[in-house]
């Protein structure tokens, strides 16, 4: 893939939680970009009449998610200054990781955070780590979801997106298949990251006709949030903050590796498509419509569109780029991103109206219905 290797720092942290830790940012020179409104959900214990009838059920709280791309000198403060700032070495605060992208093209205003800096100190980050990124109809992404807390991956994130392009391509069936789009993010150990996906496919039926569509990304380091369940444990450490103990000491996740977890429908007979794309443009408000249908014209199957804010100094250069953004996330064959590349370029994605930012990430492993 060309473009220039960046990276991008992403964190989850409670609502309110954001500002102090993106205030440690700014002036640290970390200044530029984009924030997300979400929910985080967890297990608690229910109980039922007299007793009878326990079971778990899923809540959930207002998270902020915040992204910069970085130059790579510059990742290990950022992630320091999340995780001290935010306290994210503490249990159930949140969660923050990077991951290598190759910025493909931007307006100058939007290019990567730039410097060097050394961290204050050694981060207790875990390697190894794959994402896994689900998108469902809305209403359904609490099932999707569950999987990753019932398997005690982590707390995963959800988002809200509109979907385009892909429901245009079913006749008949699109009418029964809603825009509204929930995006299930997620952080699981590299060894057990198919077995979770599988999981959550069988859970949303996501080898069905629109249905949805999952896959994976490769992660480079970060702090994932295991306090999947709500309540005051009954020891003086809860399992999770045992287990969140061993993964620190260890720096990865495979001693718990559960490679022996299986979805119930075969994943060994399931159709995957592989050696994918991530490419996401981010770009002004009111713009992303137009851009994904001029990606679409250059091979794109379509697109999952999501609000943003972007974040930056009013007195800086980059205030004049809107703070209203979107996102546009499009799943591609590496071979079709020149051409994309080329519409974009034709149509101002990268002008002072646009103010558009592209990248992508490999997407090694996907699913979603195939055709019999």
């Amino acid at each position: 893939m060309n473009g220039k290797q960046v990276s991008r720092v992403i964190a989850a942290v409670a609502r309110g939680a954001a500002d102090p830790v993106l205030k440690s940012l700014r002036e640290a020179g970390i200044s530029t970009g984009h924030l997300a409104a979400g929910r985080s959900v967890a297990l608690e214990d229910k109980k039922g009449f007299l007793g009878l009838g326990e079971r778990s059920v899923i809540v959930e709280d207002p998270i902020e998610i915040f992204s910069f791309l970085v130059s790579p000198e510059l990742e290990d403060t950022a992630l320091d200054i999340i995780i001290r700032t935010g306290r994210l070495d503490i249990l159930g605060r949140g969660s923050v990781h990077s991951e290598t992208v190759h910025l493909i093209k931007s307006h100058a205003l939007c290019a990567e955070n730039s410097g060097a800096a050394a961290p204050d100190k050694e981060l207790p980050l875990l390697t190894e780590l794959m994402g896994i990124c689900c998108i469902v109809q809305r209403g359904q992404g609490d099932a999707v979801a569950r999987m990753a807390l019932d398997t005690g991956t982590c707390v995963p994130a959800i988002t809200f997106g509109t979907g385009t392009g892909v429901r245009d391509k079913l006749g008949l069936l699109r009418i029964t298949i809603p825009a509204d789009k929930e995006v299930i993010s997620l952080a699981a150990s590299v060894h057990d990251a198919d077995a979770v996906m599988d999981l959550m496919i069988d859970a949303g039926k996501l080898d069905e006709p629109g249905k949805g569509f999952i896959y994976q990304y490769p992660l480079k380091q970060g702090i994932v949030n295991t306090k999947i369940s709500r309540g005051m444990p009954k020891h003086a450490a809860s399992i999770e903050q045992i287990i969140s103990t061993i993964d620190q000491i260890k720096g990865n996740t495979q001693w718990r590796s559960r490679s022996g977890m299986a979805s119930t429908n075969g994943g060994a007979r399931r159709k995957y498509l592989t050696n994918l794309i991530d490419l996401t443009l981010i770009c002004n408000e009111g713009r992303a419509d137009d851009l994904v249908k001029s990606a679409m014209a250059a091979g794109a199957a379509g697109a999952t569109i999501s609000i943003l804010k972007h974040v930056r100094p009013q007195d800086s250069g980059a205030a004049k780029v809107s703070p209203a953004r979107e996102s546009c996330n499009m799943i591609v064959g590496e071979q079709q991103i020149p051409a994309i590349l080329a519409e974009l370029d034709k149509v101002g994605a990268f002008d002072d109206k646009t103010h558009g930012l592209l990248y992508g990430k490999p997407a090694p492993k996907a699913c979603t219905y195939l055709g019999k």
